[in-house]
């Protein structure tokens, strides 16, 4: 019988994970280009390459985080602290903007390699801070409440294969104008919503902290 607790981490980990990942930053916009400028394989690697790239940051968290425990619970806390303040913020700016979540300003003639385009969906998710940060706040919270590196690693690989399947459905729906258009009638509002979600999640974690 699977553990409650466990169901409650990986429940917490799913909506936290999927909101930020859905979020606009750099992966997601890199993704509307491929999209938009080089075809649905290209994107589609790319979106691999991002996936792929988010194992470097779970492996990271894994093991470097387990150092930093087991000499300060102080720097423990305030990495929490600070994880938490960084999902509120994510939630602020999802709630402010205005932005389209579609942009087409690109270079529509450069042209990539399946190697490049996967290269580059890999390069920017781990040259990423706020990816790293984004991750360090997710497992600062998961060691917190289990410590079993097996269970951190099985989280890790399912928000990797998330990630890569967010991305390549999103650039198989961008590939699709009509879709597209749909989109981007109702983009401020979705981005909005998920900023509302998130300012919960980061003020629940705080409000554990202090009480």
């Amino acid at each position: 019988m699977i553990d409650s607790n466990i169901i409650n981490q990986f429940s917490a980990l799913v909506i936290v994970h999927l909101l930020g990942v859905m979020s606009p930053g750099p992966d997601f916009f890199l993704i509307v280009k491929q999209s938009l400028c080089q075809g649905k394989k290209i994107s589609l690697l790319t979106s691999i390459g991002i996936g792929t790239g988010i194992i470097v940051h779970i492996l990271f968290c894994v093991f470097g985080l387990g150092i930093i425990i087991a000499k300060s619970d102080i720097i423990f806390n305030l990495i929490i602290i600070a994880g938490a303040l960084y999902i509120i913020y994510m939630g602020i700016q999802s709630v402010l903007t205005n932005a389209s979540l579609i942009i087409i300003d690109y270079d529509v003639n450069k042209k990539y390699n399946s190697y490049t385009a996967f290269g580059k969906g890999f390069l920017t998710n781990i040259l990423n801070p706020k990816a790293t940060l984004f991750f360090l706040s997710i497992y600062t919270i998961i060691i917190n409440n289990n410590p079993s590196a097996y269970i951190q690693l099985a989280y890790g690989l399912w928000m990797a294969i998330a990630t890569a399947a967010w991305f390549c459905f999103l650039s198989i729906v961008l590939t699709n104008h009509k879709i597209t258009k749909k989109i981007e009638l109702f983009g401020s509002k979705i981005q909005k919503i998920m900023g509302i979600v998130l300012l919960i999640i980061g003020f629940k974690i705080l409000i554990t902290i202090f009480i």
